[in-house]
Formats: structure tokens, C-alpha cells, sequence
């Protein structure tokens, strides 16, 4: 293994250039490529980098558009090793990516992505087997960049198999947060004192057939926490169930979908407030601690465990509606709908009670060409806190685009943007913490700032995976 892994590595760098030029790409015996990749520059009207506008409740970027001031790019090779007599293919997959919180790559590049697959077996209905570490299951609404539910994760599972219901089956089963916590007591020897682990068990049915172009899919997880030490009692057990309903509609499609996590199944990491005692420090970063590294808690993703130290008190209620159209080779767009309600407990200190987060937004973008086109974006948010004031965020973003077509997925492209927000005082102190937290500089602006930019997003085969 060691010597196929070192011999991939080698191959991705030459590879990743001579994927952006070209829309043809090898089978799978032959290899493929895959990948994706944003980059870009800025400046505010506060001075230095750009800034970007979303608040602390766990949403990542916000609505991207002229609103990304991070970078990240990720790039992957499989290949079928050997193929059985029966037909049977055996493929190795890996990934690498590298992600920076401002304008400027790291070059912090890590192996995200590595396991083997055996594909087509006739024992499991023409279902797959896999074991490694992977991404999985971690559809998104895109233009706002949010997984809304998120699998990665170290582990092995069946896929695909063929029902009679018409859809297929897919079991994995993963262990997150696979680390013991250690400490010195009263001064004496270091010991082992708990673990945020958890064993997950995921069980997946999609596809299923509802109506013309309509199909259900319906997952589930179930989160044992198999933390010890001293504390292991105060670890909990969770649960997450997901019912989403897909629709092509105006030459794109509509997804609708209800949500519901109870503990560590909510995706929440230990609480902030446990240490900080205070509802400002939820605020800034309800997400708290990503336990499971580079695949962990973030972003408002669900599916991946998160703090076992959350109980059944812990709840999390996510119901959203996200369309996209093109019913004209010119016009396209994406819309959404989005309300969330956390149910914090007393491990939350000052910020006990529900915090409910909603948001619309909409993408709307028209080609004037083959290769140029014009997209823009509105965008609002609102997030209530118990015992505090609300938190609002709008913004408005113009950028001119070169594309490889007029299809809203059309990719690459190379957009100059403007985007200007506006916040209410309540959310100045996040504002400004999670551009300081990104690189960006927003002390002193007040409740409003414009910023203009550059981007490059490009995104190659990825559906392979």
C-alpha cells in the first residue's frame, strides 16, 4: 500500500494541470482524476483584506458569492487495481487538500481522502464494499455552502444495494473522534482521563420513487459514545434522522428537508460556554471545537458525531427548501429556505435555551454569451438568542463572470465581484470576530462594508467519486 500511496502522490501535482485544461477525462481502469479548487483576492472599505459577512451560528461562509475570503482545493486519483473474472473491480482511491482560512494557501497539504473499493458484487444486488477514510454522503446547497449533512469519516460499508422498493440500500458504519484525552492529576503521574469517541452507525435508503421526477431519501444515524476514563459517565449516546425529498423542476431541481439530531447526533462539539460562561462566546462559535479533524463538526453539518458530552437535553431542528432553475439556456438561478432551531442545555451556561437561525437567499444569474454571463446574490440572515438581541445580516453582491458555459454548474470560472452588507449593532462584535478569525479587518466599520474582488472556481469529475 505504501508504495501505491507514495506513486499517487507523485502523479496528482502533473495531474491536477493537465485536468484544468480538459473536459474529457480516462476511464476508470485507466485512472481518474478529480478535484476542485477556489482562489481569490480582495479589499474592504475598512482597509486590508477582504472581508466576508455571516454570523456566528455555525454557517460557515454564508452565502458565497463575493463572500469566500478563504482558500481550499482539493484533488483526488482512483484507480482500478485489478478486476475478478466475475467482473468485479477492486479501486483505490485517495485525496489531498489544503485549506487556508484567508486569501494565501498554507501549504498545509494533507492526505483527506484514501481507501479501497470493490465494486459490482452479484452476493449484494450489484452493491459496493468499501474500508478507509473518506468523503461520504455530503450533498450541499452550494450557494451558500452548507453540507447539510455530512457522513466523512474513518470506517467501511456496503452501498448501493438493489431493493424491491426501487431504491438502494447503503449501511457504514464509522469511528469518530478517535482520540484519549490525558492528564497529570494533582500533580501526580499522567493518566488517562476520557475520550470524546464515538462509533457511528449510518443506514441509508435512496431513491426511492415518489411521484414523477420525485425520489425520497431517507438516512439515519446512530452515535455510541465509547469514551472511559474518569468521566465516562458524563459521555452521552445521540441520534440524527434526515427525510429528503428531491424534485426536478424548471430544468434543475427542488430539494425539501426535515432534519432532526438529539446529543452528539445534533454535529454541535463540546460547548463553548462550558469553559467561557458566557452567551458571546456561542455567539462567535457554536460550533465550538472540531473533534474529528479535518472531517469533524463545522459548518452547521449534520451526520458526523459530535460532543458526547451533549445529552438528550441537546436538540437540533433543521427544515429548508433549496431550488435551482434553468429554464432557458441564458437564465438560471438558486433560492433557499432555511430555519433551524438548537436547543442548548445547562452545559451552555448564559446561553441556555433555543437559539433559531433563518435565512433566504437567492443566486440569479443570466449569460449574455457563450463564455460571459453576469450573476448576483441577495442574502439574508436572522438569528435569535435567549436573553439577547437578534442578529440580522443582508447582503448584495454583483459579479461579471467569464465561464466555461451559460449553465449555472458551468465551471471554470473567473468572476470580478462587488458585495456590499449591511448588520444590525447586535451582530457587530460577531462580524468583526469572524473576520479577524479569517484575516479580514472589520474593527471601527460599524454596521455596513463593502468589498471588492477576484475568484477562480473550478471543480473537474468530481461526480466520479
Amino acid at each position: 500500500m505504501s508504495t501505491m500511496i507514495r506513486s499517487l502522490l507523485k502523479a496528482l501535482p502533473a495531474a491536477m494541470l493537465l485536468c484544468i485544461g480538459s473536459q474529457a477525462f480516462a476511464n476508470d481502469d485507466e485512472g481518474q482524476y478529480v478535484g476542485y479548487f477556489r482562489t481569490g483576492a480582495g479589499a474592504s472599505s475598512g482597509g486590508g483584506p477582504a472581508n466576508c459577512y455571516y454570523l456566528g451560528n455555525g454557517n460557515g461562509h454564508g452565502y458565497r458569492l463575493g463572500n469566500e475570503c478563504d482558500s481550499y482545493a482539493e484533488l483526488g486519483y482512483a484507480k482500478t487495481l485489478a478486476t475478478s473474472p466475475n467482473g468485479v473491480k477492486w479501486v483505490g482511491k485517495i485525496m489531498v487538500a489544503d485549506y487556508s482560512p484567508n486569501s494565501l494557501y498554507n501549504g498545509n497539504i494533507g492526505i483527506s481522502q484514501i481507501y479501497m473499493q470493490g465494486n459490482g458484487f452479484e452476493e449484494l444486488n450489484g452493491g459496493n464494499v468499501w474500508v478507509g477514510e473518506r468523503y461520504y454522503e455530503r450533498p450541499d446547497i452550494h450557494w451558500m455552502d452548507m453540507q447539510y449533512i455530512n457522513l466523512n469519516g474513518q470506517g467501511a460499508g456496503v452501498d448501493n444495494i438493489g431493493t424491491s422498493t426501487g431504491g438502494k440500500f447503503s449501511y457504514a458504519i464509522f469511528k469518530d473522534g478517535d482520540t484519549n484525552n490525558f492528564a497529570a492529576q494533582n500533580g501526580g503521574p499522567t493518566t488517562y482521563t476520557g475520550s470524546n469517541s464515538a462509533i457511528r452507525n449510518n443506514f441509508l435508503l435512496r431513491g426511492l420513487p415518489t411521484n414523477p421526477g420525485g425520489k425520497l431519501d431517507l438516512i439515519a444515524g446512530i452515535i455510541t459514545a465509547s469514551g472511559g476514563g474518569t468521566d465516562s459517565g458524563s459521555r452521552h449516546n445521540g441520534f440524527n434522522l434526515h427525510l429528503f425529498h428531491s424534485q426536478d423542476a424548471f430544468g434543475g431541481g427542488n430539494t425539501f428537508a426535515v432534519q432532526y439530531g438529539v446529543g452528539p447526533g445534533t454535529g454541535r462539539g463540546d460547548p463553548v460556554a462550558v469553559n467561557a460562561g458566557n452567551l458571546a462566546a456561542y455567539q462567535a462559535s457554536p460550533q465550538a471545537t472540531a473533534l474529528n479533524g479535518p472531517n469533524g463538526v463545522c459548518c452547521n453539518r449534520m451526520g458526523v458525531a459530535g460532543s458526547t458530552l451533549l445529552s438528550s437535553d441537546d436538540t437540533r431542528l433543521r427544515v429548508f427548501d433549496a431550488l435551482w432553475i434553468q429554464p432557458t439556456k441564458e437564465f438560471s438561478a438558486g433560492i433557499d429556505v432555511v430555519y433551524q432551531a438548537d436547543k442548548l442545555s445547562s452545559l451552555y451556561g448564559a446561553a441556555q435555551g433555543t437559539v433559531t437561525w433563518t435565512s433566504f437567499g437567492i443566486r440569479p444569474e443570466y449569460s449574455f454569451s457563450q463564455n460571459f454571463k453576469i450573476q448576483g446574490q441577495l442574502a439574508y440572515d436572522h438569528v435569535s438568542y435567549p436573553g439577547a438581541a437578534s442578529q440580522n445580516l443582508s447582503s448584495i453582491t454583483i459579479a461579471p463572470t467569464l465561464s466555461f458555459g451559460p449553465g449555472f454548474w458551468d465551471r471554470p470560472e473567473l468572476r470580478v465581484f462587488l458585495t456590499h452588507a449591511n448588520w444590525n449593532d447586535a451582530a457587530r462584535a460577531t462580524i468583526e470576530a469572524n473576520n479577524n478569525a479569517s484575516g479580514g479587518h472589520t474593527l471601527g466599520m460599524g454596521t455596513a462594508g463593502t468589498t471588492v474582488g477576484v475568484q477562480a472556481e473550478i471543480w473537474w469529475n468530481e461526480d466520479w467519486w
